[in-house]
């Protein structure tokens, strides 16, 4: 960063991978003026339009609003609110492309490469790539240097990276790329085809399909793995010392780790090595507890609906009719009626079509309001809870084709639990929203917008009196938050809340950790909804302790105490010994630290009637307390399941 406040760094660190060798590359950019002034020098905004995004501006206000960090202060504006709305126009304009361009690929591959091509990664490249962060004005002393080491980093690169290299992305670069991009779109009235047309050559290449295989992702493959067979993944992270360790936990239980200077690279060998466990074969019973479960290999119960009503139902509810009615039967098909015909990847579509849909509603809607009250109006306004109960008032469920026994006997459960929560449970009431409903408003919602010819305005006039009432951000001010009500309970119980989030493929998880440990996780597209869904688990879980504490289920004095608990191995024998399982067996996971001061982590196994369960401890600086930390949380999973009782 120079005097002025404008970034700087090599030029040739910043053209050197430019994609359109036929194109000429971009002159050095104007330098900036003298001073620390509150705009952007209007010669270095005509550079940008000129020779970087090749299109002028109608109101070039927009894209110096896209150019300015919150950390200049004395800026009447800076990027959060375009970076908000950039995200998800970004979001859909990629996953229109890829629905297109791959007719037949399944959700799941559709959903690798949108997540490939919107990533802090990729976008962080593009801005490098672009020219774009030599524009970008900011107050941060360390950023130039941040980003510096990422650009050197890239240009050692012999090939393409997909996944990331050796130095991670600043996500300021990532957000540049999105507010200028959101810029862009408001200029021209909100038009996503033709931002396409303008933005797509700053993300080109585009991540294809090809070259995913040729760089299998280890996390993505390890998530997708677990997703398949209804198992949730958990990575976590400590420093100790220089280097960076990663966890991996699979439904709880651990299952393997990785080391490295870098977060990023420690976070690929943990999964890199939990790959090969999966793929190394074990003794049944072991194995029964890590990947696999009985009941994933049930034979499926086939149950046609003999009164199936007519899609026409469905169009006058919409009140639109349809040109091509495959789509809407697509879209009312679940993968257990028929698996190559299913609503799956319109769902994937509509997830993002929503999503900018209710984006530019409250970004138009709420002009003043900052990015953080943008957020949370979004995350109430596209949650599961909320399209859930879009397709229960207006009956979209009962015209879905699936062959699941269970399914109309939970939609019935909530749907009773609505009418006795009423309107008001913005985020959620006593029955948690089953994830089919929200998923038939959106795959509907996506049969609309391909129908119309991806045209997202007319969409939201033919949707938007479904979503009725929208909330609003009065609303939102006279409901407690998940998040706040989580804090306020832990602050009067003397306890600290501390929120982990990360990346599962496109989705945000967010882990909730109380006095350092974990409680519950939740997940969503978007971040903000992910750490509402797990301050809302996190609730519910500390609720259950508390009827466990008061007594209204049979519990030993000796759990409701510190987190540690005194004995803890033995009791857990007596435990074992009640349920009449083999006695727990302990491992030691991992021994690090100098002689004069080591530290070690255990794991604990014991086999149960669900297979064998894995639980690792805390570091501890005794072998002897590292057991007895696996022992305790063992113990503490034990009574919070079911299977003690």
């Amino acid at each position: 960063m120079d005097a002025s406040g404008y970034a700087i760094i090599p030029q040739e660190c910043t053209y050197r991978w430019h994609y359109r060798p036929h194109r000429p590359l971009p002159p050095p950019l104007p330098v900036a003026p003298p001073g620390r002034t509150t705009v952007i020098d209007p010669c270095i905004l005509s550079a940008v339009e000129r020779d970087i995004l090749w299109y002028s501006f109608r109101d070039l206000g927009l894209l110096e609003e896209a150019l300015i960090h919150p950390s200049c202060v004395g800026s009447p504006s800076n990027y959060e609110r375009l970076e908000f709305l950039g995200d998800s126009a970004l979001g859909l304009a990629v996953t229109n492309h890829l629905y297109e361009s791959y007719p037949e690929l399944d959700p799941g591959q559709l959903s690798l490469l949108k997540a490939a091509n919107i990533s802090t990664e990729k976008l962080a490249r593009a801005a490098l790539r672009s020219g774009l962060y030599r524009c970008f004005r900011h107050n941060t002393a360390t950023l130039d240097d941040k980003v510096r080491e990422f650009a050197e980093a890239v240009k050692r690169e012999e090939n393409t990276v997909v996944h990331g290299g050796t130095v991670k992305a600043p996500k300021v670069l990532a957000d540049v790329v999105e507010s200028v991009a959101a810029a862009v779109y408001v200029d021209v009235n909100l038009n996503l085809k033709r931002l396409w047309v303008i933005f797509r050559h700053i993300l080109e290449p585009i991540v294809t399909l090809d070259e995913l295989r040729h760089q299998p992702q280890p996390v993505s493959m390890l998530y997708e793995l677990c997703q398949k067979n209804g198992k949730t993944v958990n990575i976590s992270h400590w420093l100790d010392g220089e280097k960076h360790i990663a966890r991996v936990c699979v439904d709880g239980k651990f299952i393997a780790s990785g080391s490295s200077e870098h977060r990023e690279i420690a976070k690929l060998d943990a999964a890199k090595l939990a790959l090969a466990k999966f793929a190394d074969p074990k003794p049944a019973r072991e194995r029964e507890g890590a990947i696999g479960s009985p009941e994933r290999v049930k034979k499926k119960l086939h149950r046609e609906r003999k009164n199936f009503p007519s899609i026409f139902g469905v169009e006058e509810i919409l009140g639109y009719e349809f040109r091509n009615r495959r789509l809407l039967e697509e879209a009312l098909t679940h993968s257990s009626y028929d698996e190559n015909s299913s609503y799956e990847r319109l769902e994937f579509v509509g997830d993002a079509v929503l999503e900018l849909a209710l984006t530019n509603y409250v970004y138009s809607a709420y002009p003043k309001a900052d990015q953080g009250q943008l957020s949370l109006l979004r995350a109430a306004n596209i949650s599961t809870e909320k399209f859930a109960r879009v397709a229960l008032y207006h009956g979209l469920y009962w015209f879905m084709r699936h062959s699941l026994a269970a399914l109309d006997d939970k939609v019935q459960k909530f749907a009773k639990a609505v009418e006795e929560d009423g309107d008001a449970a913005v985020y959620g009431g006593s029955v948690k929203a089953p994830k089919v409903l929200a998923d038939i408003a959106e795959s509907v919602a996506a049969a609309i917008y391909v129908d119309i010819g991806f045209d997202l305005e007319q969409l939201w006039v033919i949707f938007r009196s479904l979503l009725e009432p929208v909330v609003t951000l009065e609303v939102l001010q006279h409901q407690p938050q998940p998040v706040t009500l989580l804090y306020e309970l832990c602050q009067k119980k003397g306890k600290t809340v501390h929120f982990q989030n990360w990346k599962k493929h496109s989705r945000n998880i967010t882990s909730v950790f109380v006095d350092g440990k974990f409680v519950a996780s939740g997940s969503s597209r978007m971040k903000e909804t992910a750490k509402l869904n797990a301050a809302k688990s996190a609730l519910m879980k500390l609720s259950e302790l508390e009827h466990l504490n008061r007594g209204e289920v049979e519990i030993p004095d000796w759990i409701d105490g510190p987190f540690e608990i005194e004995g803890a191995k033995q009791k857990l024998l007596e435990l074992c010994g009640k349920k009449k399982w083999s006695y727990p067996t302990y491992s030691r996971e991992k021994e690090m630290g100098p002689t004069n001061d080591k530290k070690f982590i255990c794991s604990v196994k014991i086999p149960t009637s669900e297979g064998v369960l894995c639980m690792m401890g805390d570091e501890k600086n005794r072998i002897k307390d590292a057991e007895n930390s696996a022992a305790s949380l063992m113990i503490r999973a034990l009574y919070e399941s079911n299977l003690l009782s």
